[in-house]
């Protein structure tokens, strides 16, 4: 049972192979953007980018530096990890979930656990 997976991603591979399309910061860029509620020119006034820019960012035709990613994590409210594709996003809105319903651990011992004990549960699920 897959729940989907995350990936770092961009137009090539290193090999000249194209990375697929939703792996693409600029995919991911505008879906965070979309689901703030934002549109571009609201996007430029919150952080102060340039809506061409924006554009091409989301087209795929460049790439923002370090600063400027930082800029748009900060003004969509999102983790830097998230626009990049990095699965551990995925980890930390899980995490934060967890935190909402109040389930907390203090240690990998019990993260560990927690995790098998959700494991075992969709686990179960699945074979229904």
């Amino acid at each position: 049972m897959c729940y989907g997976a995350f990936q770092l991603g961009g137009t090539d591979n290193g090999k000249g192979t194209p990375v697929k399309q939703d792996r693409h910061f600029g995919n991911r860029l505008r879906e965070a953007r979309l689901g703030a509620g934002l549109s571009q020119s609201d996007l430029e006034d919150i952080s102060g980018i340039p809506k061409a820019r924006l554009s091409r960012y989301e087209n795929g035709h460049v790439e923002p530096s370090i600063q400027t990613l930082n800029r748009l994590a900060r003004a969509l409210n999102v983790s830097e990890a998230s626009l990049l594709g990095d699965e551990r996003a995925a980890l930390e809105e899980f995490e934060a979930v967890l935190k909402q319903r109040g389930i907390t651990f203090s240690s990998k011992e019990q993260a560990r656990e927690l995790a098998e004990k959700i494991a075992n549960s969709l686990g179960s699920m699945a074979s229904v």
